[in-house]
C-alpha cells in the first residue's frame, strides 16, 4: 500500500464529514454539498479497496492517486473556509459557492479522464492475461488427450 492511497482515503473521509456539516448548516451551499457528497461517496469504496488490497501500484497509478489526493485536499481546505465563513458576507459566499462548483467539476472531470483510461487499460490487461491462460489450458488438454489415446 502506498502512502498516497492512505492519504486519499483519509482525506476523502474528512471531506465527507465537512460536506455533511455544510449540507446541514449552510443552506446556500446545500445543493452543491449534496452533489459532492454523492460524488465522493461513489469513489470512496474504490479508494478503500485500493488501500486494503495490499498491492503496490505502479508509479503512474500512484501519481494519479496522488493527484486525486491533492484535489480532495483542496476540497478539504475549501470546505473549512465555507464552514468558517460569515453569513453576512454575500460576495465571499458567492465566491465560495463557485469554488465548490469548480471542485465538483474538477473531481468529475478527473474521474471521467485519467481514471476511465486506467479502467480501460486494466480491462485490456485482464483480457490479455485470460487469453494466455486459456491457451495454456488448451495445450494441457491437448497433451492429456494425446496421452489417453
Amino acid at each position: 500500500m502506498a502512502v498516497t492511497d492512505f492519504f486519499a482515503g483519509e482525506i476523502a473521509t474528512e471531506l465527507l464529514k465537512q460536506l455533511f456539516m455544510i449540507s446541514a448548516k449552510a443552506w446556500r451551499y446545500k445543493n452543491i454539498a449534496d452533489r459532492l457528497i454523492i460524488l465522493i461517496e461513489s469513489i470512496q469504496p474504490t479508494i478503500r479497496e485500493i488501500q486494503y488490497s495490499g498491492v503496490e501500484l505502479p508509479a503512474h497509478r500512484q501519481a494519479q492517486i496522488g493527484m486525486l489526493s491533492n484535489i480532495l485536499e483542496k476540497g478539504n481546505k475549501l470546505t473549512e473556509k465555507v464552514i468558517s465563513s460569515r453569513r453576512w458576507n454575500m460576495i465571499h459566499q458567492l465566491t465560495l459557492a463557485r469554488k465548490m462548483e469548480k471542485l465538483e467539476k474538477t473531481i468529475s472531470d478527473f474521474l471521467k479522464g485519467p481514471i476511465l483510461t486506467q479502467i480501460l487499460a486494466d480491462v485490456h490487461l485482464l483480457r490479455a492475461n485470460f487469453d494466455v491462460r486459456f491457451d495454456r489450458v488448451d495445450r494441457s488438454l491437448e497433451r492429456m488427450s494425446e496421452q489417453l489415446y
